[in-house]
């Protein structure tokens, strides 16, 4: 009977959502057996979905939230755009798209990775990973930017802070090194850490 009624009171629940259930929630609630009837309470917060009894202290399910491609548990420093004399835009680019060509690169060279492969001609890198997709870094001069084109999240451009040595997309705010490590990490299968922090002219 414990069990009956913890599965009708959490489809209740999650029926009364504007949002989809995650398959995690649905599959979970129709195998677990519930210690008693106790009434559940779906919480959302820092990208979980959690049914939490409402006599306990800990989540009786927890999972992703589908609709957050990113965790905010460690937010970024607010960025701000800085105005680069073009030889400083220069020097700072060539130097990112160095460290990032020689970091992929040196991928190549320690895993076998079907697919990949690195390129770079004329201020363009493209990243080959195989099934997983392409991505392509280029210098745009003309707005002292790079631009980045992912498999994952689409077309970026990155604008440059002087104060924090970081390229970051003004919309969301987050870095290129971050997007980069998380993206191509998930890709992999194995973490990687693009040495971009603190590039200077």
């Amino acid at each position: 009977m414990a069990s009956i009624a913890f599965r009708t009171t959490a489809r209740t629940l999650l029926a009364g959502s504007r949002t989809r259930t995650p398959s995690f929630l649905t599959r979970a609630c129709s195998s677990r057996t519930a210690a008693s009837a106790a009434a559940a309470t779906i919480v959302r917060r820092h990208g979980q979905t959690s049914i939490w009894a409402n006599s306990n202290t800990t989540p009786l399910l927890t999972g992703p939230n589908p609709s957050r491609l990113y965790s905010t548990s460690t937010p970024e420093p607010q960025y701000s755009i800085s105005d680069l004399p073009d030889d400083d835009y220069h020097n700072i680019s060539d130097a990112c798209m160095d460290r990032m060509v020689e970091y992929f690169e040196d991928i190549g060279d320690a895993h076998e990775i079907p697919g990949y492969d690195v390129e770079y001609q004329s201020g363009v890198m493209t990243l080959k990973l195989g099934v997983k997709g392409t991505y392509v870094v280029n210098k745009q001069p003309p707005n002292k930017q790079l631009w980045l084109s992912s498999p994952t999240s689409g077309p970026k451009r990155y604008d440059y802070d002087l104060v924090h040595k970081t390229w970051f997309y003004n919309r969301d705010h987050h870095s290129l090194k971050y997007l980069l490590d998380t993206e191509i990490t998930k890709a992999l299968g194995f973490e990687i850490d693009v040495p971009l922090d603190g590039i200077d002219n």
